[in-house]
């Protein structure tokens, strides 16, 4: 893969000064949300399983059996899936703080920005305090909710609608964070 700073250089505009470059750490899988998910996919997957095996074994219509596929496949990525597409996502994701713009580059065409003057921003330290996630302006709900899902792996349902300008899991705390007050200060 590319310098990360060489994939942001053609994104900056005439004027606008980069303070911070990084990349989020795809060793980390967990979020807050995952108190509710992991149970969560356990019970839908588990139950999706049975669902499939009794149909199987008993139903003499496959249409049961037919039914019950969709499920599994959709508890198997709640269980598995989503900690690969996020590992993904995350390799291939650079973060630029400027003076003017929060900038997050997904692979080769996916860029989203917000300013940073002006905007509100959460920012949350893991209890380690080796990460910090900063979140600039509010967080969107997207479809059926999934904002409180980002950087969950299931953000992927969401299909790009309320995705909020964020920087998950960055190892470099105190570059982002001096970075972040030149930018706010500036």
């Amino acid at each position: 893969m590319n310098d990360p700073r060489s994939r942001i250089l053609p994104l900056l505009r005439q004027g606008e000064r980069l303070l911070w470059v990084g990349q989020p750490n795809p060793k980390v899988r967990f979020t807050g949300a995952d108190a509710f998910l992991v149970p969560f996919s356990i019970l839908w997957g588990g139950f999706a399983i049975f669902w499939e095996f009794m149909a199987a074994t008993t139903a003499k219509q496959p249409f049961f059996v037919l039914w019950g596929i969709p499920f599994v496949l959709i508890g198997l990525y709640f269980i598995f899936g989503r900690f690969i597409y996020k590992k993904r996502r995350k390799l291939r994701t650079v973060y630029a703080l400027t003076d003017r713009r929060a900038i997050v580059c997904t692979g080769d065409r996916s860029v989203s920005d917000s300013p940073v003057n002006g905007v509100p921003t959460k920012i949350d330290r893991t209890k380690d305090g080796r990460h910090v996630s900063v979140t600039f302006g509010s967080q969107g709900i997207g479809l059926f909710g999934m904002g409180m899902y980002q950087n969950t792996g299931m953000d992927f349902f969401s299909l790009g609608l309320g995705q909020t300008v964020a920087f998950y899991d960055v190892p470099d705390t105190d570059g982002l964070l001096s970075a972040l007050d030149q930018a706010t200060v500036g």
